[in-house]
């Protein structure tokens, strides 16, 4: 990458990481994301975790469902595992997971820098347009309930990819 694409790609995984933890209560009692706390070093080892071992493999070739779901495991895991003193009770949830991941590659993708990904940011806005309406992506913990989201997505988008499905409902408050 080129210094602009260098400063795009920095600022979009500020736009991503701060999508994906709003309103997730995802830190302890009395941890505030902001530039200064302590879950900035948290923040940067997830980023540099997806940017070095998951995000790659997006771009060498086109991901399965069922990679993309083990790379949404793998982002819960190690996640977890680097952030035991600032995560709250339930951890680094799975529906923060996808929402990061998912939004990073939606981005990534509409630059050109990756094919098509498997999948589209889970969030309220979709969800609401699924029988699943109702339910809060923030507090989705385990893979099935992700699962069924996205199962139900797939009936809705009909021939449609998720990620054109997403694009073609996708609202800006």
């Amino acid at each position: 990458m080129n210094a602009k694409q260098d400063y795009l790609v920095g600022e979009l995984w500020i736009l991503a990481w701060n999508a994906s933890v709003q309103r997730a209560r995802l830190y302890r009692g009395g941890i505030e994301p902001s530039p200064e706390d302590s879950s900035r070093p948290f923040r940067g080892a997830v980023i540099d975790y997806l940017e070095s071992r998951i995000i790659p493999k997006y771009r060498e070739d086109r991901v399965t469902e069922e990679q993309h779901y083990k790379h949404i495991d793998d982002l819960v895991a190690y996640a977890n595992s680097v952030g035991e003193k600032v995560l709250g009770q339930l951890g680094y949830k799975y529906g923060v997971a996808q929402k990061l991941l998912n939004l990073m590659l939606k981005y990534d993708w509409c630059l050109g820098m990756i094919t098509e990904p498997p999948h589209c940011p889970v969030d309220r806005i979709v969800i609401d347009k699924t029988r699943y309406k109702g339910t809060s992506w923030t507090k989705i913990v385990h893979r099935s309930e992700y699962q069924a989201i996205i199962e139900d997505i797939k009936r809705l988008a009909g021939t449609q990819s998720l990620a054109m499905w997403e694009l073609s409902i996708f609202e800006r408050r």
